[in-house]
């Protein structure tokens, strides 16, 4: 119905409400006075704007509603109604030219009605969807005070506590919350989280019930955001919080100084942030504290990774020999080691008896079994080999272009030219980089 044609309806009614009212002057009942009339008015053209919005006819909602705030601008219930008509608006442009109209309308409702949930809580949603982020927190501090018991505002807040960077506020509601809801013990992540930002590392420690695992969270997440982020304070604030999980490695290793998390995650953070000798050193200084084998030879593989890394081949198989004279049964280490002397044609025989090991261990394993035929390449067994290139390319479960650049070497020296320049062409659309691999294809030929 058009805004006209219900407010001529509405002036007839009126008239007639007139009309009779005067005849009842008459009467022995006293007249109906203004207010009585707009009370009637309102109470009848809001209930008409509820039923229709609750049919979907939301534009002769909205006229009604805004006729009934007409006759009784002290109406908490109409601003409330009509604010919710204006936000559940489809049209974008729409949305956004009523914003400010909404939100008067729901701040006037919550004067009028203080004490009512339901009105402060659709304000403070309007902040937010405002970016007022401050306004909002008044709010849902508010309802809280007149509300205490209502938990799932503490946790609202506590996830606008963060956003906000005050990690006190947070920390306090998640703590309430916890009371109230007897789940304190679930809490302790988001508890230590924030005795982390707060730079409280100690008390951020007895919130940790596996501090390894958390190290390692930490140290992951944080070294991921710093290759990911895009703006200078991105960097900023990741750096920073990189700093504080390094600390509080420090922080775990005072309280647990056989742990080797602390060691091992704070070593492989100073070589990512190109810090090399205080890498090495956090590893010498883990290897003085921890006390099992198991542990000695994770720092020991951590450091012959990093000396392959650096080139120092010399010094990577001496942390590799002492890996596995703590953990003779490391395949990870049995098969790095075998495949570097490989690439070096260096002490074969030794390390087709480690890739062996390996094999025996996990049959199936595409990546040991390229190992163990590559040694067998080099000791120019190539039919044996051969098989194992075979064999690997049965179980590789991803593109590996370094397995099918073997594969054609291996082929190539069995007298299969066609066939290995298939497959060094398969290397090369996997985004294969080898050094001679382009030589290899435009010469026609296997070259070291």
């Amino acid at each position: 119905m058009k805004r006209g044609l219900l407010h001529i309806v509405f002036l007839f009614a009126c008239m007639v409400v007139t009309v009779s009212c005067g005849s009842l002057q008459h009467t022995a009942s006293d007249p109906l006075s203004e207010k009585d009339l707009n009370g009637y008015a309102r109470d009848h053209l809001y209930m008409e704007g509820v039923r229709m919005y609750n049919e979907g006819h939301y534009d002769s909602a909205m006229d009604l509603m805004a006729q009934s705030l007409y006759y009784d601008t002290a109406s908490a219930a109409t601003c409330y109604s009509l604010a919710q008509y204006y936000m559940s608006m489809r049209e974008r442009a729409l949305l956004e030219k009523y914003n400010g109209t909404a939100q008067a309308l729901l701040e006037r409702a919550v004067r009028l009605e203080p004490d009512n949930y339901w009105y402060r809580r659709l304000l403070a949603m309007n902040y937010l969807r405002d970016n007022r982020q401050a306004d909002a927190i008044e709010q849902y501090e508010e309802i809280l005070r007149r509300f205490p018991g209502r938990t799932d505002v503490l946790m609202t807040l506590a996830s606008l506590y963060d956003e906000a960077g005050d990690y006190e506020k947070e920390l306090r509601a998640l703590k309430r919350y916890g009371t109230l809801e007897d789940v304190a013990d679930e809490l302790k992540f988001q508890r230590f989280v924030c005795y982390l930002q707060m730079n409280e590392l100690d008390s951020a420690y007895y919130e940790s019930d596996n501090p390894t695992e958390i190290i390692e969270l930490l140290m992951n997440t944080t070294r991921d955001m710093l290759e990911h982020t895009e703006t200078q304070m991105d960097r900023m604030r990741s750096r920073s919080l990189l700093d504080v999980s390094m600390n509080f490695c420090d922080v775990v290793s005072r309280h647990e100084p056989e742990l080797v998390a602390p060691y091992s995650q704070k070593s492989i953070a100073y070589f990512w942030l190109g810090q090399n000798d205080d890498a090495l050193g956090m590893l010498d200084k883990g290897l003085r504290q921890v006390k099992t084998d198991k542990d000695k030879a994770a720092l020991h593989n951590l450091k012959g990774d990093f000396y392959h890394t650096l080139g120092d081949k010399d010094r990577m198989y001496a942390e590799y020999d002492s890996t596995l004279m703590y953990d003779p049964e490391n395949i990870a280490v049995l098969n790095n080691y075998a495949y570097y002397l490989s690439t070096e044609s260096r002490d074969l025989n030794r390390a087709l008896e480690m890739s062996a090991m390996t094999l025996k261990a996990e049959p199936f394993n595409a990546t040991y079994l390229d190992t163990y035929a590559w040694i067998l390449f080099k000791m120019k067994r190539y039919n044996d080999a051969l098989g194992y290139m075979e064999k690997a390319l049965r179980y590789l479960d991803a593109d590996n272009p370094e397995i099918y650049e073997h594969y054609g070497d291996v082929l190539y020296m069995c007298g299969e030219k066609e066939k290995a320049l298939e497959n060094w062409h398969k290397a090369v659309q996997m985004n294969g980089a080898s050094e001679m691999l382009d030589r290899k294809i435009r010469e026609e030929r296997y070259m070291e």
